[in-house]
């Protein structure tokens, strides 16, 4: 996954007893959304493949940033019968309140906008913020204003020093490669021959279709003065 899409999923795996752990509200929607419709293809029967990969992309649809407003009503119908062929697969047990919340969701999209808007997962990633500033317990919130306030005053006074690292931030782990700092993996040779310069030059103009109707005049060009010979020997 693109870095910060999600967790490690690797790490939260548990080979032991075969279980998920530790994982937050967004990674349950990647492994719902991207990772499940893959995993179920190994799966059987064919009806309970197919009801999961239409959670799936039902998921998959209400999460996106443009959403055709005329094209609620049909998934909302769409929904309905995914949940209808849910109760045909799975135990009464497995349908509570939990389940019952997808019918309201295209209705909560039509009247508060996408979702995108509205998620409460960066809410609870900063809730998540607040607790490591609780060290005592008898006042959480104290805790966290007088952390909190003290963090926004450092960063407010780092911004007047350079070379320094905001706190609260983590450092990205593709730091320095994309600042060109230099690179993992591979050497950047930097003293180019001119003949080198000019292969690279050739190639890049050779990848453009704005340069397609100059190929055309330059081989028009070799044609009328190629005395007799071959059309390979044009194109060489």
């Amino acid at each position: 996954m693109p870095t910060g899409f999600c967790s490690n999923i690797k790490s939260l795996v548990s080979m032991k007893d075969l279980t998920l752990t530790s994982f937050n509200a967004h990674d349950c929607h990647v492994m719902l959304t991207v990772f499940l419709p893959i995993v179920i293809k190994a799966i059987e029967p064919e009806y309970v493949k197919m009801v999961i990969t239409r959670l799936g992309y039902f998921f998959n649809f209400i999460t996106q940033k443009v959403i055709n407003e005329a094209e609620l009503p049909a998934l909302k119908q769409f929904i309905v019968e995914t949940l209808c062929q849910l109760e045909m697969c799975f135990l009464p047990s497995f349908f509570d309140i939990m389940p019952h919340l997808m019918m309201h969701m295209v209705d909560q999209i039509q009247e508060l906008g996408p979702i995108y808007l509205h998620q409460m997962w960066t809410y609870e990633r900063f809730m998540s913020t607040l607790n490591r500033y609780v060290h005592n317990r008898a006042y959480p919130e104290g805790s966290m204003i007088e952390a909190y306030t003290t963090e926004e005053a450092v960063n407010c006074c780092m911004k007047y020093i350079r070379d320094v690292n905001a706190i609260g931030l983590p450092v990205p782990v593709h730091e320095g490669r994309t600042m060109g700092m230099g690179c993992t993996g591979r050497k950047v040779d930097t003293d180019l021959q001119e003949e080198q310069l000019q292969e690279v030059h050739h190639s890049t103009l050779n990848q453009l279709v704005v340069m397609d109707t100059w190929v055309e005049m330059h081989l028009e060009e070799i044609r009328r003065g190629r005395n007799g010979r071959t059309e390979a020997w044009v194109q060489r």
